[in-house]
This record gives C-alpha cells, structure tokens and sequence, in this order.
C-alpha cells in the first residue's frame, strides 16, 4: 500500500497545479488572422477597436483633429495592449524561464511601449497630414503590437508553461514504475498501468518534441520580419496544440495507472 500511497500522493501534485496552468486561452489570444487595410494614399486604415490597423489615415485640413484623435486612439490602444501583455508576462502563475520572461519584459518596456509613448507625444503635437501618416505608418511597421508583439508573447508563455507540466509529468515516472513493480510483486495484474505508462511516455516525448526550441524560435522573431514570420507564429500555435493534447493524454493515463494500482 506505500507505493501506491505514494502514487496517489503524486498523482495529487499533477491534479492540484499541473494541466490547469496551461489556458486555452493562450492558444486564442495570439492571432495572426489581422489583414491591413488599403494604404494608398488617400485610404482610410482606421479601426476603432483596437485590433486594425492605422498606417496612411485619409486626412486633409477639415478633418484633420479628427483623424488626429483616431491615430491617439490606436497607439492608446497599443499601449493597453502592451500592458496587458507585460502583465501576463510579470505573472506569478506563469512558468516562463527567468531568461525568456527577461527578454520578453526587455523588449515590451524597453521598447515597444517607449516608442509608442514617444509617438502619442509626436501625435498630439502634430499639426499636418504628412505627419500624422508618417507617425501611423511607424506605429503599425516599426511596432507590430497585434501582428508580432501579442502572437509571440502569449506562445512563448504557452510554449514554457506546457514544457513545465510535461516536466512535472516526467517527474512521477520513477514513483509510478516503483508502485507498478510493488504490485506485480504482490500478485497484482499490472497490464493494463504497464500500457498506460508506456502511453504516458509516448505522449511526453511527443510534446517535448514539439516543444523543444520552440520559446527560442518565437523569441527570435521581431516586428521587421513580418509579414514573413508570420508563419513561425502559425505553426508555433499548431505544434503548442499538438503538445497540450499530448499532455493531457498523459495526465489521463496517470489517472488511469493509480485507478489500476488502488
């Protein structure tokens, strides 16, 4: 009964802190779906949601404060956008790596939000549709919050969090074959944990593949590589995806193998 007690008691730390820590939302949040509008002279790419794109707002003298207060609008909303991401980075219930929550903090307030903040100050002091263009087309190409910026910070957080529960996972493997030998040894059918376990492994191997480098490849990226990198960020999702299923597969067969050893 000890090593299955132990199992149990493992079994336990998974079921209190583990797949839970990895959010569906992390695989939501991090679109690449945006599309530019036109950007012709003379075309209008203002959104008031917080998700489009400014970048040549349509101006001319009678409709210039109001074209002014669209692009404020916008970096405003990076801004909070930027935030937010900064939060969820600084998180106590992330599993970043101390080096990839560095990098990530580095680049959100030692850049990203600078620089927007220095263009809400060009902004408001701007008195002629050239400058108002030439500030949006910088916001958008220079900065790339929602395109580059967002994508990369929540997979990287998705990437570190499922590579830490498959950690915590791979941690029970000794425990678990201990208490599979004790009950063989007490005359116990073991088959059915045997193959669960083997399962088990199976299914963390496969997510530390898909895992493996992936944080440093999403971190590589920046906002002058898009739209080219936008295919990092897709695939980075697709291979995320395929590794929580893989862990969730493990997790239910540690269910299974204490089921079969209680």
């Amino acid at each position: 009964m000890r090593k299955t007690r132990r199992l149990q008691l493992a079994t336990g730390l998974i079921t209190a802190g583990g797949l839970a820590l990895v959010p569906a939302a992390a695989f939501a949040a991090g679109s690449t779906n945006n599309t530019t509008a036109g950007t012709s002279a003379g075309t209008s790419n203002t959104s008031s949601t917080g998700t489009g794109q400014v970048s040549n707002p349509a101006c001319s003298p009678p409709v210039f404060s109001s074209v002014q207060q669209k692009v404020e609008t916008e970096l405003s909303n990076r801004v909070t956008q930027l935030n937010t991401l900064l939060a969820q980075v600084q998180s106590p219930n992330s599993h970043l790596t101390s080096s990839d929550q560095a990098t990530l903090v580095g680049d959100i307030s030692g850049t990203e939000l600078p620089g927007i903040q220095a263009l809400q100050t060009q902004v408001a002091q701007a008195t002629t549709c050239a400058e108002l263009r030439m500030d949006a087309h910088s916001m958008v190409y220079d900065y790339r919050v929602y395109l580059v910026m967002t994508p990369q910070t929540h997979e990287t957080i998705a990437a570190d969090d499922e590579t830490w529960v498959d950690g915590q996972i791979a941690s029970l493997e000794p425990t678990i074959e201990q208490a599979i030998a004790w009950a063989k040894a007490h005359g116990r059918d073991t088959s059915a944990a045997q193959a669960a376990f083997t399962d088990m492994e199976n299914q963390l191997n496969a997510a530390n593949t898909s895992l493996s480098g992936l944080s440093a490849t999403l971190l590589a990226q920046s906002p002058s590589g898009y739209p080219g990198n936008a295919s990092v960020f897709q695939t980075a999702r697709t291979q995320e995806t395929a590794a929580r299923n893989d862990l969730k597969a493990a997790y239910g067969d540690v269910s299974e193998i204490f089921h079969d050893l209680s």
